[in-house]
């Protein structure tokens, strides 16, 4: 059995050698060994300066390559789906970045994709491995704070003018989807179960085709509401709280490794919980890469990307139709072919 899984970046996005290259060098389990772009002399620029041994001319060339075992899609977020599919198809492992896809039915395919060529698929969130998200959840599953009635998530920053003008449908590239996917994981991953309800609002900024800042509320089953404000067009905000019938926590950075949970409970002075995450992305990696080596299931299956979408496609709707809408429900084993309505 192989040692170490060798890893392909589909495209020369800059997440790719920021985030990906730097946790494949300090992996035990996984290298990065190739880029790929639509054009030869921009990958074989990528690779000398990222020091990546291959390069290719091609998305297509790459996936179909031996020199490689998985890739990682980094591609804009319209463009998940197809090549997603073609990477599953040629049998190479895919960590897809975030969003999953921009339509259910893409999503559904992609997973659909993934079973049937007998690969390992998962969303690239990488919160979910910091020990201050870890922590939180916890602390809520523990009942610290008492029974959960309330949580708020911010997330903030300005946009890239690039977002702009990427292809697909608009909204793939908006706050809501593109950046606020983000905030619907924190709020089901912080909550340990998924929302039933959802209601949404979005503001354009003039002259640009997706919302550049969106308000949602999403509602569970023990009728807590989960409050998302995501923006694209202001400060730089990661903010998450809980409150609860018996106390609150604190999270001011979902993003990074170091800031502290704070947590109050009733009239007590608050517990400042300081701790140090590793690079999230390494540890993404090094799951997935054992996930590929042993035949183990990840701790996120593909089916946790159909959860999210499912509640992020909620709140679009709700914002085109201006009411509340039910959040599909995606049960275990049965996210493939859409018929899953009841659960079992």
């Amino acid at each position: 059995m192989p040692e170490m899984v060798r890893y392909g970046l589909i495209s020369t996005a800059e997440i790719g050698f920021y985030a990906h290259v730097p946790a494949a060098r300090t992996s035990p389990n996984s290298e990065l060994v190739a880029v790929s772009s639509r054009n030869l002399a921009t990958a074989e620029a990528a690779a000398k300066k990222h020091g990546i041994p291959l390069a290719f001319g091609s998305y297509q060339e790459m996936i179909e390559s031996d020199e490689i075992d998985a890739v990682i899609n980094v591609l804009p977020n319209a463009m998940h789906h197809e090549w997603t599919i073609k990477a599953a198809e040629a049998g190479k492992h895919v960590i897809c970045e975030k969003p999953f896809s921009v339509t259910m039915a893409e999503a559904r395919e992609m997973v659909a994709a993934a079973e049937a060529n007998n690969v390992v698929l998962i969303e690239g969130f990488t919160p979910r491995w910091n020990k201050q998200m870890r922590t939180v959840r916890q602390l809520i599953a523990d009942g610290e704070i008492g029974e959960v009635i309330h949580l708020e998530v911010g997330l903030s920053f300005t946009m890239d003018d690039d977002r702009e003008g990427r292809p697909g449908d608009p909204r793939g590239e908006g706050s809501l989807m593109g950046f606020g996917c983000y905030g619907v994981y924190a709020l089901r991953y912080a909550m340990g179960v998924e929302p039933v309800l959802a209601m949404g609002l979005e503001r354009k900024r003039p002259g640009v085709g997706f919302d550049t800042t969106a308000n949602g509320l999403l509602q569970f089953p023990n009728g807590a509401v989960g409050h998302l404000f995501c923006c694209l067009e202001g400060p730089q905000k990661g903010l998450l709280e809980v409150f609860g019938t018996g106390g609150k926590i604190t999270l001011d950075g979902v993003f990074t490794e170091t800031p502290p949970v704070t947590v109050v409970r009733g009239e007590a002075e608050p517990e400042v919980m300081e701790m140090t995450s590793p690079d999230r992305f390494q540890v993404q990696l090094d799951e997935f890469s054992e996930c590929v080596l042993t035949g183990r299931q990840p701790e996120f299956p593909a089916e946790d990307a159909l959860r999210n979408m499912a509640a992020i496609l909620a709140l679009y709707e709700s914002i085109d139709t201006g009411g509340a809408v039910a959040v599909e429900q995606i049960w275990p084993g049965r996210a493939r072919l859409g018929t899953e309505i009841e659960n079992p």
